[in-house]
């Protein structure tokens, strides 16, 4: 278990470590899966009709399944929810597949849509609604990659309709798999008809639905390049997600830079120094340091952003004598030239602030809030020679180039044929949460936890073996149920959305030393949420005796 230990906590600390550009950068990518190169103009576009069924064609390019959405006639993983319908619909699905799933014979654009709609509106095609439904939202995709939003809008349409009517819609296995598609793709839709606030309200309704659900919150897009302020609802979803997955207190620290709560920021930015400084013992990280000083500046809090800043500097350069330098150094020193900059201006010298400021033709470690911040505040009264590098622009401007940028990327990723298809998540397996119930309910005797805590702190690693889907939410009640078993009443918990299988857990009470209640979460609200799709053996053994 110790080496299990380890080995979580590097890929944890390394989690943390991420560069806060990199953190909002990966929120409004626009895809669960990183991007992958587009589709050279080149490549085989498949059968000259797209809809030829004869069989050279069938066995060089595939069925009008796999020219539809790259999975065989009856895909895997429908197979849990087709017993809640009946015996009609297990037919189909259990029947053996001709073909193996191939996402690369997927036709692109308008051709795809055809292929999708022969499958859907020809009577004699696909009849069984479970099929039915990642065919619809593949025809949506391949309506993304013609340019016609509002075709994609309504296939997603007509998928939500057709699942409401199966009787899924409130489902909490498939609210939480194939059920998340919908809103991902709908606000992606209206993102690219100009409508970025309407598509934020839209992305962000699963995971504000299930708080606790790690794929339905990872999965969300908030679009913050988008948005010039945050709604209520867009911070709700950081401080929900800060909660279970700590790369997330850093995005909100960053989000909040960008809409000029600083003071909020510095707060979180200590919280994350005070959890990694209990994880790393002797060894420590500038970054955070260098983070906090800059926030701590722009909110004025001087006395409190010299320390940090002071910290992070002695820390940086007694690692460096110990022959350590941090991977990120550069980044670290960047981040406190900003910092001296901010301080420069506040001492008077902002003729000098200036023009170290607008030395550089591009910050790219400090937060995006914190640079626009810095250039108003440099900009204002500043004579036109001072005004090139980085002051050259407005902070208007710099806005709608971000914008700009962050759509072109967007636009870019529709013809690759692969990254809009990752919003087309799969059926969940029933069978894979309820096989989990005994080990994630026996909290007395726990097979999950670590015996001994990481180092000298009060952090402990978790871990699980089962399929993807269930390890984040299995880890997550497990550690309310040890919490509740160990006499507390809630716990800290860090997920690792590169490694699901396992986590660090923090048990404790509101008020404790080291119980930041910006991570804080509540044993009891985390229970009645997760037992839903892992019951407790004897919820387990009921609802079987019913099924």
């Amino acid at each position: 278990m110790k080496s299990k230990a380890s080995a979580a906590l590097l890929l944890a600390t390394a989690l943390v470590c991420t560069t806060t550009a990199t953190a909002q950068t990966a929120l409004d990518a626009g895809s669960i899966a990183p991007p992958a190169p587009t589709i050279n103009d080149t490549r085989d576009k498949g059968p000259a009709d797209p809809l030829s069924v004869l069989p050279e064609d069938v066995k060089k390019y595939g069925s009008l399944y796999l020219r539809c959405d790259g999975q065989p006639n009856n895909i895997t993983g429908a197979e849990s929810f087709a017993r809640l319908l009946g015996a009609v619909t297990l037919l189909a699905l259990f029947a053996p597949p001709p073909e193996a799933g191939n996402p690369s014979k997927r036709l692109l654009a308008e051709r795809g849509v055809a292929a999708c709609s022969k499958l859907l509106d020809d009577p004699k095609e696909e009849t069984n609604g479970l099929r039915r439904l990642p065919l619809i939202l593949a025809r949506a995709v391949h309506q993304f990659e013609a340019k016609d939003y509002k075709a994609a809008l309504a296939d997603v349409t007509k998928a939500r309709g057709e699942a409401q009517a199966l009787g899924l819609i409130g489902n909490s296995y498939f609210d939480r798999s194939m059920g998340l598609s919908f809103n991902l793709l709908e606000s992606q839709a209206l993102l690219r008809l100009g409508q970025p606030a309407e598509a934020r309200q839209v992305s962000l309704r699963n995971a504000l639905a299930m708080p606790y659900s790690f794929y339905a919150g990872i999965s969300t897009r908030p679009y913050s390049s988008f948005q010039r302020s945050m709604s209520t609802e867009e911070e709700q979803y950081y401080r929900n997600m800060s909660r279970i997955s700590g790369v997330f207190g850093v995005a909100l620290a960053d989000r909040l830079d960008e809409v000029g709560r600083f003071s909020e920021a510095a707060v979180l930015r200590d919280e994350t120094i005070g959890f990694l400084t209990e994880l790393d013992g002797d060894t420590q990280r500038s970054w955070p340091l260098a983070n906090a000083a800059i926030s701590h500046a722009l909110a004025g809090n001087w006395a409190l952003a010299a320390e940090r800043a002071k910290k992070a500097r002695e820390n940086m350069d007694a690692l460096i004598a110990k022959g350590k330098p941090e991977e990120n150094q550069s980044a670290i020193v960047e981040r406190l030239d900003l910092y001296d900059i901010l301080l420069l201006a506040h001492d008077g010298k902002v003729d000098d602030a200036r023009r170290n400021f607008a030395a550089r033709s591009q910050w790219l470690s400090p937060s995006f809030g914190a640079l626009l911040a810095t250039n108003a505040m440099l900009r204002k009264d500043a004579k036109p020679e001072q005004l090139f590098g980085s002051l050259a622009q407005t902070p208007e401007q710099i806005w709608a180039l971000r914008e700009k940028n962050e759509m072109a990327k967007l636009l870019e990723t529709d013809g690759n044929n692969r990254t809009l298809f990752t919003y087309i998540l799969p059926y969940a397996q029933i069978k894979d949460y309820e096989r989990l119930s005994k080990d994630v309910w026996n909290a007395q005797k726990s097979k999950l936890i670590a015996k001994e805590p990481i180092r000298n702190s009060k952090f402990y690693v978790v871990n699980i073996w089962s399929d993807a889907m269930t390890q984040p939410e299995a880890l997550l009640l497990h550690s309310a149920l040890l919490a509740k078993a160990r006499g507390f009443s809630g716990f800290i918990y860090l997920s690792l959305p590169n490694r699901p299988q396992s986590g660090i857990v923090r048990f404790g009470n509101p008020g404790d030393a080291g119980m930041m209640s910006g991570s804080y979460l509540d044993a009891d609200a985390v229970i009645a949420d997760l037992r839903k799709v892992i019951p407790s053996p004897e919820e387990l053994a009921a609802r079987r005796k019913t099924a």
